[in-house]
């Protein structure tokens, strides 16, 4: 999936609240078929239990550069979330990662809900009365290309290094997250500083960091080796130079099938902490936290801010 970053409910619940309700106000506004509002508002109750960081950090900048006081930012930060929504979506259906998902029942009736969502979160962002709101449609247009763009190249799956890799996800994740924090900003005061497309960004990146260490040591679930996916981990344990795990490459090669790895999680496990697969992984992410915390240090932002903004980081 496209990168989920955490949100900050612990200090943001009135905002989450306020993006939610907004959320189910557009749904029952703008979808008048019953099957499909019905399905879409399912898909929202579902994404809710996950909170909606993207909105959240929207409304973040908005009050970082002192936004005017205005319940209609709850409405852009709703639009934000249903376009994450049909990427989502759709990348569970590219990924082929729909189980125990609400989409997946009825897949034709769900990538219908898809394009839905995209029209509407357009919509809602037309309708408001900010006058900057083709500026938000532009970065929407722009940032949402990129990570399809990014996409496109995890589903390839031919980023093999760590510097593509890393590329690719910032483009896919990091786009999404730039997406949101420049929006708020651009509401807020008309345009944006530069330094904030860069953390923004980067968290996208720490995100999907996150994920990767998440899925490598997940095997009940969505694991990237069984799916012959690189990741940062993977890409160090291909080229770590331990004939032990042999196997692995022949499994990457199609000389082998998945049973191999399956019963050689134990050792798989083992090999990710003995080659310093996840140290490793840690040492970047740790490399882009401090990359992001630079950026944000140039930037005069208020202590309550900054601390929220923190939470989006580490």
């Amino acid at each position: 999936m496209f990168s989920r970053i955490q949100g900050v409910k612990e200090l943001n619940g009135s905002d989450s609240d306020k993006i939610t309700m907004s959320l189910y106000n557009i749904v029952n506004e703008y979808i008048r078929q019953n099957e499909l509002r019905d399905m879409v508002l399912q898909f929202v109750n579902y994404q809710s239990e996950k909170g909606f960081p993207f909105g959240e950090l929207l409304v973040l900048h908005y009050h970082i550069f002192s936004g005017a006081d205005t319940e209609e930012i709850y409405a852009i930060a709703a639009a934000v979330e249903l376009l994450i929504l049909s990427f989502d979506i759709l990348d569970d259906f590219e990924d082929e990662d729909t189980k125990d998902k609400p989409w997946s029942t009825e897949s034709k009736l769900a990538l219908n809900a898809t394009t839905a969502l995209l029209f509407i979160s357009i919509k809602v962002i037309k309708n408001t009365s900010f006058k900057n709101k083709n500026k938000i449609l532009d970065i929407l247009e722009d940032l949402a290309l990129q990570s399809i763009n990014g996409q496109h190249k995890d589903l390839l799956n031919i980023c093999k290094t760590e510097s593509e890799y890393i590329e690719m996800s910032i483009e896919k994740s990091g786009s999404l997250v730039a997406l949101a924090c420049l929006a708020g900003a651009v509401l807020a005061r008309n345009d944006y500083p530069v330094e904030i497309d860069s953390y923004s960004k980067y968290i996208g990146l720490i995100g999907q960091i996150n994920n990767d260490l998440m899925d490598i040591k997940n095997w009940n679930g969505k694991n990237d080796l069984l799916h012959k996916k690189y990741s940062l981990p993977i890409i160090f344990l291909l080229n770590c130079g331990d004939k032990e795990i042999q196997f692995i490459h022949n499994y990457y090669q199609n000389k082998v099938n998945k049973s191999e790895i399956i019963k050689n999680q134990e050792l798989i496990n083992q090999k990710l902490v003995e080659t310093g697969a996840i140290i490793y992984t840690e040492v970047i992410k740790t490399i882009y936290q401090n990359k992001t915390m630079n950026e944000i240090q140039q930037l005069d932002i208020e202590q309550r801010y900054l601390e929220k903004l923190l939470k989006y980081i580490f």
